[in-house]
């Protein structure tokens, strides 16, 4: 709908006649509540509060998405700038957006201030809503899921749960899902291992959005948010930047500022593998051809063509040339998007997000094509909570209320329903055992239930006492499991304490269990060690001790622990290089590293196995 000051209408739905226009409500949206917390008649009561004082039964922006409006706002933060564009759908024109600073969107009365400063710039083009685009291109991770939903068939599945409770398809159950927002990107090649990865961002950016959201409900004006991760957009416009060489796979190498993210693709152009690697204050990862080049030979991937895509304002120009010099038999090609008027050509997010394939242009892969048409690269990473989503009623509810007759029976019939549940509910309360239950009898199982506690106290007392925290055998068959035999690396020290970690006033103790290893490493043994220096590394190894020596004192599950992890490695001074056939594996001369790792596992008061402090009941 387009047009200046919402329309005025009439509705008769038993509701007061109302009239919409554009001014703010003079009803506080913030005093609504859940429906879940109201009965029939409220429920019904705040209904007619939005028809009467909001444009939802009229404005269907209100439920649409941000990319379907025809006045769009697109801001895209890679860490170094933010950049922001106005997109007139329309028209199909760009146009320099509103600015904003990172600082501004962390506050959230210069996100209100930015909010209202686009709404009167919106009407002023005589525009009823506004879609406001964030493209994360600061942030991106991928993990696993776990092994046992590899099952093509449960993908939709996977995608509503990944929104809404996605620690139970995580594999590293010690993610903290609660800090991070997670989607599920199909892996729809044939011969796959996996059917998917997840993709996440951090929920940084939850608060401007939903102060931008605020904006447009108190102004009564439709201000919808949707938040992309920026890789996934790039990787959906790939056919639009490259030309691979017909039947060899091919690596597209995304180059932001802060991270460098490379997608695999095999012969027929499915994606294969996402993987990102940090740049840690470095204009390029420091591990980058070790990893593409291992990456590869998992994947079977021989001579791919390489293709690099600048995608950020001063990102690391020599990187094809090198990739040139480091893959002599792969093409490498620096590529980009095509110029789009109004966006700067290392901005391709905002018009691949808005992008109208024709379907003559449509790519024949299942990874360009189903994947692209069923939005996975285009989902929404922060959308309003489910719980503040349910607050408003949805636009088939909205129509009802225009409806005298409808309305009335709805109210009717749901009277008549409260009525027959507050009714059998009273009946099947009189009906209970419990209604009519003898006092003595009462008694005597309440003395009974007493003794019993006591009972249970002890039991648990002094079996918390008895539990296998640490034991000899255990701690060498982790060293074995940690560093096997013929890894690269010669052990030369190992030591293992456990010391308490006392506080006053608590029922139980906590303690700190530490490991310091010192040794020699050979080249191949350093990506083993940097692996152990991450926290999902050690982990991994962790409980795979744990399940191997039946130990729950090794598992990292639990969110009442955590294992902190630091791996330093120098130049060994004696190394002398010499003939393989001469190298002796316990000769430390033959070692061109020397390490020292450290591992502290740190068990809180609330763990299950912390040490009761009270004396025996």
């Amino acid at each position: 709908m387009r047009g200046g000051p919402n329309p005025t209408v009439s509705q008769n739905s038993g509701c007061p006649r109302i009239h919409h226009e554009s001014h703010t409500p003079e009803f506080p949206l913030a005093t609504l509540e859940h429906p879940a917390n109201l009965n029939a008649y409220q429920q019904f009561r705040q209904a007619c509060t939005l028809l009467r004082e909001t444009s939802r039964a009229i404005l269907p922006a209100w439920y649409q998405q941000g990319l379907e409006l025809d006045y769009q706002l697109h801001i895209r933060s890679d860490g170094t700038s933010v950049q922001s564009f106005f997109y007139n759908r329309s028209q199909n024109e760009w146009s320099p957006g509103q600015p904003i600073t990172e600082a501004a969107m962390a506050d959230l009365a210069q996100a209100a201030t930015f909010a209202t400063k686009l709404i009167q710039d919106v009407r002023v083009l005589k525009g009823n809503s506004v879609g406001v685009v964030l493209h994360v291109a600061d942030e991106f991770a991928t993990a696993e899921l776990k092994p046992e939903l590899n099952n093509p068939a449960a993908l939709p599945d996977l995608r509503d749960t990944s929104m809404q409770n996605p620690g139970e398809i995580l594999d590293d159950s010690s993610v903290p899902t609660d800090q991070a927002s997670w989607r599920v990107i199909p892996y729809p090649a044939d011969g796959s291992e996996v059917i998917a990865t997840t993709a996440t961002i951090s929920r940084r950016m939850a608060g401007f959005l939903q102060a931008v959201r605020g904006v447009g409900e108190q102004q009564n004006f439709p201000v919808i948010t949707h938040a992309l991760s920026a890789p996934l957009v790039v990787i959906m416009g790939l056919p639009a930047a490259i030309k691979p060489t017909e039947g060899k796979p091919f690596v597209t190498i995304l180059q932001y500022p802060w991270f460098t993210t490379m997608a695999f693709f095999n012969q027929y152009s499915e994606i294969r593998l996402i993987r990102t690697l940090q740049h840690r204050g470095l204009r390029r990862p420091p591990n980058f051809r070790q990893a593409l080049s291992t990456t590869n030979a998992s994947l079977e991937f021989v001579e791919p063509d390489l293709f690099v895509l600048p995608l950020g304002a001063d990102v690391d120009t020599q990187v094809a040339d090198d990739l040139r010099k480091s893959f002599p038999e792969s093409s490498v090609e620096t590529v980009s998007f095509p110029d789009v008027a109004g966006v700067a050509s290392w901005i391709p997010e905002p018009a691949l997000s808005v992008e109208v394939v024709p379907e003559d242009r449509i790519h024949p892969s299942q990874t360009f094509g189903p994947m692209r048409a069923e939005k996975w690269f285009l989902q929404d990473f922060l959308p309003r909570e489910k719980e503040a989503s349910d607050v408003y009623p949805s636009r088939n509810e909205m129509r009802l209320l225009s409806a005298l007759r409808l309305a009335r029976i709805g109210v009717a019939a749901l009277a008549v329903l409260g009525m027959a549940w507050l009714a059998f509910g009273v009946f099947s309360v009189i009906r209970r055992p419990e209604w009519a239950f003898n006092e003595s009898e009462s008694k005597a199982v309440q003395q009974r239930l007493v003794n019993l506690t006591q009972e249970k106290q002890r039991f648990e007392h002094w079996n918390n006492l008895l539990e296998d925290r640490s034991k000899a055998w255990v701690s060498m068959e982790a060293l074995t499991r940690l560093f096997p035999a013929k890894s690269g690396i010669l052990v030369k020290t190992f030591s293992h304490t456990t010391r308490p970690d006392t506080a006053p006033g608590q029922a139980k103790v906590g303690f700190i269990k530490e490991w310091i290893i010192t040794g020699m490493a050979r080249d191949e043994a350093l990506s083993y060690l940097n692996t152990l220096n991450t926290r999902e590394g050690i982990s991994a190894r962790f409980l795979e001790i744990a399940k191997v020596t039946g130990n729950s004192a090794y598992d990292p599950s639990p969110n009442t622990r955590t294992i902190v992890v630091n791996v330093k490695t120098l130049e060994n001074s004696s190394f002398k290089l010499m003939p393989l056939e001469q190298i002796d594996d316990s000769d430390e001369a033959t070692y061109p590293f020397t390490f020292n790792l450290t591992i502290t596992q740190r068990f809180e008061s609330e763990d299950s196995l912390a040490i009761s402090a009270a004396m025996a009941p």
